[in-house]
């Protein structure tokens, strides 16, 4: 949203106000639409507000099976033009990661890339632009066990990298992909995923709760190192 002031100071107090209803409209709109399109299948935990202010919505989706025929209708139909990233998070304690897709909607003019403009103006002296960016996030749940889910590549083209980077750190398997999944940070004869909780690796300092995590382990293993010597010698 650009704001701009033709003569004198802005009225911020007046400008937030408007900030807040037109987000809290076009959020409402927008799970409305994508919730009568796919009412079994959304659910809607909490709106939540990113650096620039902006209200957008995050739903998600119960069924993996269905994630393209959602991504689809959501760049089609509600006109996101633009994959911000997909990355995931490993919840280990729970076994499931989230897939994260987090979309941009630019209103983009007909004939050029530059974007449409719609004021509305707030006094003789201060105008603002209305027609702005929106922006959404899918988390699509699925088995930590068996990381599997289908590629957006050819709905969205740049999704090719953000699938493999994913894929590179996680190990999170796209399938029926246009281009081979292959690793895009690491070097291709690395073993692991440097981003799930429980990855270690001799050269890198881990993260607090995987050290936990193979503190307890080696721990275990030792008491069953012992009782196993211990029964030998009963032997």
């Amino acid at each position: 949203m650009f704001i701009w002031n033709l003569e004198g100071k802005k009225d911020i107090s007046k400008v937030a106000e408007i900030r807040i209803e037109i987000f809290d409209k076009l959020k409402s709109q927008l799970a409305q639409k994508i919730k009568e399109k796919f009412p079994d299948l959304l659910e809607i935990p909490y709106g939540t507000i990113d650096w620039l202010s902006r209200n957008y919505p995050i739903f998600i989706l119960t069924d993996p099976s269905k994630t393209r025929e959602v991504i689809f209708f959501i760049k089609e139909e509600l006109g996101f033009n633009y994959l911000n990233f997909i990355t995931a998070v490993d919840y280990y304690l729970y076994n499931i990661f989230h897939i994260v897709y987090e979309f941009t909607k630019i209103p983009l003019k007909q004939n050029d890339l530059a974007v449409e403009v719609e004021e509305c103006e707030l006094s003789k002296d201060q105008k603002i632009n209305v027609n702005f960016s929106q922006r959404m996030r899918l988390i699509v749940p699925v088995d930590r066990d068996n990381p599997v889910i289908d590629s957006i590549e050819d709905i969205y083209f740049t999704a090719n990298w953000h699938e493999r980077e994913t894929y590179d750190l996680f190990g999170i398997i796209f399938k029926n992909r246009l281009n081979p999944l292959q690793r895009i940070l690491m070097p291709d004869e690395w073993e692991g995923f440097p981003l799930r909780k429980d990855f270690f690796h001799e050269r890198i300092i881990p993260h607090p709760f995987i050290e936990s995590y193979y503190v307890v382990k080696k721990v275990k293993e030792l008491n069953n190192q012992k009782e196993l010597n211990n029964q030998v010698e009963k032997n």
